[in-house]
């Protein structure tokens, strides 16, 4: 009986170390062509965990056994690094301070627009003092309720804004001379980037204000998730189908976005900052191709897991600030206001070559 015990434990091991393999080689594989396996990548630190268990089960039963969850988590080290750090890095000299955020169109927890959030909002920013703010999902149609003409915000004097529906799009807002402005729209979809290019202590920068495919969930289906039973049931299947035909849409449309980000990044001839909601998880295609060679700001400096969804399904980092290797991040920090579906994120930069002699 002991025996077929220990069979079985094997047994669910062994699925536990394939999907988390899957896992991790899923930012190698663009959804277009295979768009299940990024499931696996959402399901990241879940993987991690069940693993973790099986590692201290196997060391009460049968101690060689644990070396399948190890060595796969070892492979697995630079996703777990980019999910977690247990120490930040910090400084009080002043540099580029740089905030993201989407602010849900004001919305808040309520189903309308409300002033009071914006008004919530607008505190923050004047609390956070950043040279550089990207907003996405800005409401701009209704000035009552975030009036963008007159912000009181001191040091801002430049901004950048445009519609990628009725009721919005991305604002991007800054301290330092702008130079150029434009976008990246993709067809049949409302999510857009803004690019602007910055005038910072001489050099030119682009500023990249993303705001990546939405998976379109409406807020009743979002709610019926936990409540899905898989059986014969006629509309169980119909609900997961529904759900299914919107990730795959959603996670597709987002790799062909990403790869576009990419292409026109390499293209940008100054050091690029990218921020904004990316909707996909450190574990992505997305994530993977938007990055390239960039550094993220949380890798560098953050603390903890550094989750910036807020919203009903399960939080994940999928807002980010990524910057060129010019640059080295400190301070960054997840702010827990909770006046949107997301968190803000801020970091500052300094130059690396600075950065790297202040710690001789």
């Amino acid at each position: 009986m002991k025996q077929f015990f220990v069979y079985i434990l094997l047994l669910l091991n062994l699925i536990a170390v394939f999907a988390l393999g899957i896992a991790s080689i899923s930012v190698f594989l663009s959804p277009e062509k295979f768009w299940f396996t990024a499931l696996f990548g959402m399901a990241f630190p879940y993987l991690l965990v069940v693993n973790i268990v099986f590692v201290v089960l196997w060391i009460f039963i049968k101690p060689k056994f644990m070396l399948l969850s190890i060595l796969v988590m070892l492979a697995s080290y630079p996703h777990i690094c980019n999910y977690l750090q247990l120490s930040g890095k910090k400084t009080l000299e002043k540099g580029i301070r740089i905030t993201s955020y989407n602010v849900r169109y004001f919305m808040g927890a309520s189903e309308f627009p409300n002033k009071e959030n914006a008004d919530h909002i607008l505190n923050f920013l004047q609390q956070n003092n950043a040279d550089i703010i990207c907003l996405q999902e800005v409401r701009l149609n209704k000035r009552q309720i975030f009036d963008i003409d007159n912000l009181k915000l001191q040091q801002i004097a430049h901004m950048q804004l445009a519609h990628n529906s009725y009721e919005g799009g991305q604002l991007t807002m800054t301290r330092f001379p702008i130079l150029n402005m434009g976008e990246i729209r993709f067809k049949g979809s409302g999510n857009m980037i803004i690019f602007t290019d910055l005038l910072i202590n001489k050099d030119t920068v682009r500023v990249y204000n993303c705001h990546l495919q939405s998976y379109r969930l409406r807020s009743t289906e979002i709610n019926s998730i936990d409540s899905i039973e898989f059986d014969n049931n006629p509309k169980n299947k119909d609900r997961i189908r529904d759900l299914s035909v919107k990730f795959k849409k959603a996670l597709i449309k987002r790799a062909e976005q990403a790869t576009t980000l990419h292409e026109h990044i390499k293209g940008c001839p100054y050091p690029v900052v990218v921020c904004g909601d990316f909707n996909d998880t450190p574990v992505s295609f997305t994530y993977r191709t938007v990055r390239g060679d960039l550094e993220d700001s949380f890798e560098q400096s953050g603390k903890g897991t550094a989750n910036t969804y807020n919203g009903k399904l399960p939080s994940f980092r999928i807002d980010y600030i990524l910057h060129s290797p010019k640059y080295a991040s400190y301070n960054f920090e997840v702010s827990t206001l909770n006046h949107s579906d997301h968190y803000p994120i801020s970091c500052d930069l300094f130059p690396a070559e600075k950065s790297k002699q202040s710690q001789k």
